[in-house]
């Protein structure tokens, strides 16, 4: 093995800081290293999972600013719809309404709840108006004297048809009532205490002085997102595993073979996706014991493929202790993260015991020799490939969605556990490692390399003029073939349903249930008229609202639009002895007042002072396309159409809205971020090599498959999104393993005078075996992600399962064949002693 850096000196320089670390001081470094793992394990053990709706969204975008400004008016987009369906009849059965009664008893005190924000037809803000001779007459939906009997179901069927409600909180063939809840972001039961009032002080201070002083929304988003994530003692998020469980409860409890409950909305979602991700520990833990034995086939021996196994489970509570030291958790949608680093860990592995194991058995070198032989080679390169994973890994970073910055933190810090177990603790216990017979040891690999000699003579021709201008045809045709896939990549979902879940799953059911029984559901969109006080009571300012209503109506992906228009015109209507030629805005602000009186603001329509009105417009699904065609429909409207411009449009609160500032955040970075990876990865390279033909090498395979994985992204309909936007930035770090490995090898060989083709048979039999061995490794214990319940972990699994078996053949395949074209610039730097001293280990006698 050698180093591929140009600069023997530097390399030199850098490994005598370094070696007296590891090798002069063992046992002090040892237990040091021990200890800190100790440390670090307790804190990995106190990790738990860390859902939040505000993490998984942009709260600096625009749409989310208007979000959090009109939050309290208007409500959020965390809504939770519970629905029961009646298998008997209609929902007018003395048993039925006193199931509904009490679920909805029971929802109104689910933890983190807005409680005036709970909605069924058992509701007190829930009523009728009707004309009658004397005027208008009206009560509650439900009676204040309801009892279960059958003259009060035929009272409440009447006054149902009268309230307006059928399609909203009874569906429209009236077996099925529907309970709406919204919830609170943060728990409403914590800070309660002294204690907790004092911690929460400097940061409330913070938050009224933000919110005080300026106009600034992004310093009070800041500040209101510090509050809710930087401490837990002051402010706790909401607990979406508890309310989960809380809505499980009143499925359990209510459902039976007459009556079906649907329960539909993020809180639930969340607990769903936690307790599925509990199959992710299973398949971590089958990973981890295939890979132990794939580990023990490949090496030879039972121990070394265990401490192997060790080093990455070391790697992994490195990773996780870190995260919850600096006050994280972990969030369903990190759950790759421990998979990587135990993958990258391994691969790292497997390239230092492989070398030490060669040493061994070719070399007759002590353990400690061939430890220390190892290190020189292999220190500098595997260092180098792994701080241009934590570099490109920080880049994601960029991106201001909070759960894509942990998963970003969560990753550095692994790749940060990775270099200090795999080129510290790992050479350390190899030093002292004895090998129980190494004459065995020795034969059986010498059998394996005869075995695989015959193969790797045949794979070296790649390295030909012929067949190297083949592959590299064929690498040019598949990337061009990526790129013109890449505009059929979809930002965002790209199915029906929650993309998170499989679709048979229960959640998906329930949502299909909803959506087909009522024409509100969870996915809408709210748009936000601004004008100025009593704005409501301007002719003008409504009829405005009136034909952005009508036009919104009008677009596809559209089931309903309700807003103050509506329910003013009915009013209208009713005050003129129900005339349907009434149902119209009047002119007269005295007769608009008089309407709009009737309408509370607790509906979420309008303000106190009536200067913003909130439009809901119900859609068919939340698909990416739907979404934006919406968006860009307000858009249009607004710039070419709209008549008072004293009326502004503002997008956009619903959960509708908030998915469309996601996607526009992703849409925005999702090219930028990739350039920085690769201009990462790339400046890494040339530090390395100081090359042309090794950045070329390297980094033209590495491209080539991340287009690929657009292509296969665009094929299996797997969309962009907060999920997957990582994962080929994570897939590019693992091929810039493989990538400075084998070159390196190439590279070390051509400037101590091999032929191209001799130099990659000898890379093939020592770093070439490994990265095989990993690519297929890795790719196996992934693939148990396609078996998870999670559909965004399918659709990872698949991603990381392409993105590890692709870089592998291109640092196999492809990276000789590129190396026939460019490699002739290593041989400028012949003669060189690239190995820095690697050879004079052998020499030491300890």
């Amino acid at each position: 093995m050698s180093v591929a850096t140009t600069s023997t000196g530097f390399t030199r320089a850098i490994l005598r800081v370094v070696e007296p670390v590891i090798f002069g001081k063992r046992v002090l470094t040892l237990t040091l290293l021990m200890l800190i793992t100790a440390f670090l394990g307790w804190h990995s053990a106190q990790l738990r999972p860390n859902a939040g709706w505000l993490k998984m969204v942009p709260q600096a975008h625009p749409y989310m600013q208007t979000f959090m400004q009109y939050y309290q008016d208007f409500g959020g987009a965390n809504t939770v719809l519970i629905a029961l369906k009646n298998h008997k009849g209609d929902i007018y059965q003395p048993e039925f309404m006193e199931t509904l009664r009490k679920a909805a008893d029971d929802a109104f005190f689910i933890p983190g709840v807005d409680r005036a924000r709970v909605n069924s037809i058992f509701s007190p803000s829930i009523l009728y108006i009707e004309v009658v001779e004397g005027g208008l007459a009206g009560e509650n939906v439900i009676p204040s004297d309801y009892a279960a009997t059958p003259e009060m179901m035929a009272r409440i069927r009447g006054n149902v048809a009268k309230a307006n409600v059928i399609g909203r909180l009874v569906s429209e063939d009236q077996t099925t009532a529907l309970i709406q809840l919204e919830l609170l972001e943060t728990d409403p039961n914590s800070g309660t205490t002294k204690d907790r009032e004092e911690l929460a002080k400097p940061m409330l201070q913070r938050l009224r002085e933000a919110w005080q002083n300026g106009s600034d929304v992004g310093a009070k988003l800041k500040a209101v997102s510090t509050l809710l994530t930087k401490n837990e003692d002051a402010k706790a998020g909401l607990d979406y595993v508890q309310v989960g469980e809380a809505l499980e409860k009143i499925r359990a409890k209510y459902e039976t073979g007459d009556i079906t409950v649907h329960i539909v909305g993020f809180a639930k979602v969340v607990d769903d996706m936690t307790k599925a991700s509990m199959q992710v520990g299973v398949f971590f833990v089958v990973a981890l014991l295939l890979m132990g034995l794939l580990l023990w086939i490949y090496i030879g021996s039972f121990p070394l493929a265990m401490i192997v196994v060790s080093t990455s489970l070391v790697a992994c509570t490195w990773e996780l202790g870190l995260l919850h030291a600096i006050g994280y958790g972990l969030d369903p949608f990190a759950l790759l993260v421990p998979f990587l680093i135990m993958s990258v860990s391994v691969s790292h592995g497997v390239q230092y015991v492989s070398a030490w194991a060669n040493e061994i058995s070719t070399r007759d070198a002590t353990p400690y020799q061939a430890s220390l032989a190892t290190f020189r080679s292999l220190a500098i390169p595997g260092v180098v490939a792994l701080l241009a994973n934590v570099v490109g890994f920080s880049t994601i970073y960029l991106i201001n969605i909070q759960v894509i910055r942990e998963m970003s933190v969560n990753a550095a810090f692994g790749m940060a556990g990775v270099i200090m177990v795999n080129k510290m603790l790992l050479p350390i216990v190899l030093s002292y490692f004895r090998l129980p017979n190494v004459e065995g040891f020795r034969r059986a690999t010498e059998l394996r390399d005869r075995l695989g000699d015959a193969v790797f003579r045949r794979m070296a021709l790649l390295t030909r003029r012929g067949p190297a201008i083949v592959v590299t045809t064929i690498c040019l045709l598949l990337a061009a073939f990526g790129a013109s896939q890449y505009h059929r990549v979809q930002i965002g979902d790209t199915t029906d349903g929650v993309p998170e879940l499989r679709p048979d799953s229960r959640f998906n059911q329930d949502a299909r249930a909803v959506a087909a029984n009522f024409s509100m559901g969870v996915d809408h969109l709210k748009v936000i008229a601004e004008s100025f006080d009593d704005g409501c009571i301007d002719y003008d300012v409504m009829a405005e609202m009136d034909r952005f209503s009508w036009y919104m109506k009008n677009q596809d992906g559209v089931r309903d639009v309700l807003s103050l228009i509506e329910l003013a015109k009915l009013a209208n209507s009713g005050l003129s002895e129900g005339r349907l030629d009434a149902e119209v805005l009047p002119r007269a602000p005295e007769s608009l007042a008089q309407i709009t009186a009737l309408v509370p603001t607790t509906t979420g329509f309008l303000t106190d002072t009536c200067d913003a009105l909130a439009l809901f417009i119900f859609t068919t699904d939340h698909k990416a396309d739907t979404i934006t065609a919406l968006t860009d429909a307000v858009k249009h409207y607004a710039d070419d159409l709209q008549q008072d411009k004293r009326v502004k449009l503002r997008l956009a609160s619903g959960n509708i809205g908030v998915m469309a500032a996601t996607n526009e955040e992703v849409r925005r970075n999702e090219l930028p971020v990739v350039f920085y990876v690769y201009g990462v990865i790339l400046l890494f390279l040339w530090l390395s090599f100081r090359t042309v033909s090794g950045v070329l090498c390297i980094g033209i395979p590495l491209a080539t498959v991340t287009l690929l994985g657009y292509a296969v992204m665009a094929a299996l309909g797997i969309g962009q999104k907060v999920a997957t936007l990582p994962v080929l930035a994570f897939a590019c770090g693992i091929g810039v393993d493989y990538g400075i490995y084998s070159y390196s090898v190439v590279a070390a060989g051509l400037r101590k005078g091999l032929t191209l083709e001799e130099a990659y048979f000898q890379k093939m039999r020592s770093t070439g075996k490994a990265t095989l061995f990993t690519g297929a490794g890795m790719a196996v214990g992934v693939l148990l992600w396609i078996f998870s319940d999670l559909q965004f972990q399918k659709d990872m699994g698949i991603l990381l399962v392409f993105g590890f078996t692709a870089n592998m053949i291109g640092a196999i395949v492809v990276l000789p064949s590129l190396a026939h074209f460019f490699s002739k610039e290593e041989l400028k730097h012949a003669g060189k002693d690239l190995t820095a001293g690697a050879d004079d280990a052998i020499d030491d006698k300890r």
